[in-house]
Order: structure tokens, then C-alpha cells, then sequence
């Protein structure tokens, strides 16, 4: 008997925000994983990625500064990763686990910079492991 596969959730696939950009990247994140391992820092990650985001004429920008304001008055400063094409923010992680509090920062990135998706990768885990955080 065959089974037939289904999305873990009710999303319909023309729902998915940046599904070609989305798909591109995650292909180059795994490339990345892949050509480097498990071992290395965030840094060395970062310069991996930009390498194959130039061959692939994928406009990005790094260490994109942030600041959170209320009331007129800034009461945070912030560097994002990476945002790609002007669409998606990218975090970068080496660590044992993804927590909620890598997500609550990408959430607070996100609507500083008011960017509709997130991603938060964790080079660490094999194999990789990628949060898509909608805005």
C-alpha cells in the first residue's frame, strides 16, 4: 500500500513566502554544510555562503545594523547575519541546539527591519537544520 505524502501543515505550496529564492538558498546552505562540515565557526560559514551567493549573482548584505526604537529613543542595537536579496534575513548558528531564543531574535530582527521571512541555520547538526521563521 502506498502511502501519499502530505505537508506537516496546512500551508499550500504557492503559500511558501520566497518559494524560488527559498529553494535556491537551501541548496547553497547544504552545499555549504557539505563542503565544510559541522567543526567550523559562524564566520567561516558566512564567507562560504557569500562565495557561492556571488556565483550565483544572489545580491546580499552582511552584518546589517539594526536598532530598536521606542518612544523616540533607541534601546537596542542589533547585527543581522545576512539579508538576502532585500527579502529574507538569514541568522547563522553553530551550536548543539536551536532554542526559542534563537527564534524570539529573529523575530525581533525581523520586525525591525520589517522582513516577511526568516531563516535560522545551525551548521552544527548534520543534517543541517534550517527554521523558516515567517514575519
Amino acid at each position: 500500500m502506498q502511502m501519499a505524502l502530505r505537508p506537516t501543515n496546512n500551508a499550500n505550496m504557492g503559500d511558501i513566502i520566497y518559494k524560488d529564492l527559498s529553494f535556491k538558498l537551501n541548496g547553497i546552505l547544504f552545499a555549504v554544510q557539505n563542503k565544510l562540515g559541522t567543526k567550523f565557526q559562524e564566520k567561516h560559514y558566512s564567507k562560504a555562503l557569500c562565495s557561492y551567493l556571488d556565483a550565483e549573482n544572489i545580491p546580499y548584505a552582511t552584518e546589517v545594523p539594526l536598532q530598536i526604537e521606542m518612544n523616540g529613543i533607541i534601546i537596542g542595537k542589533f547585527r543581522a547575519d545576512l539579508i538576502i536579496d532585500n527579502k529574507i534575513l538569514v541568522e547563522l548558528k553553530v551550536t548543539d541546539r536551536l532554542t526559542i531564543d534563537h527564534k524570539m531574535q529573529i523575530l525581533r530582527y525581523l520586525e525591525a527591519l520589517n522582513l516577511k521571512l526568516g531563516l535560522l541555520i545551525n551548521f552544527r547538526i548534520r543534517p543541517l537544520q534550517i527554521w523558516r521563521i515567517p514575519n
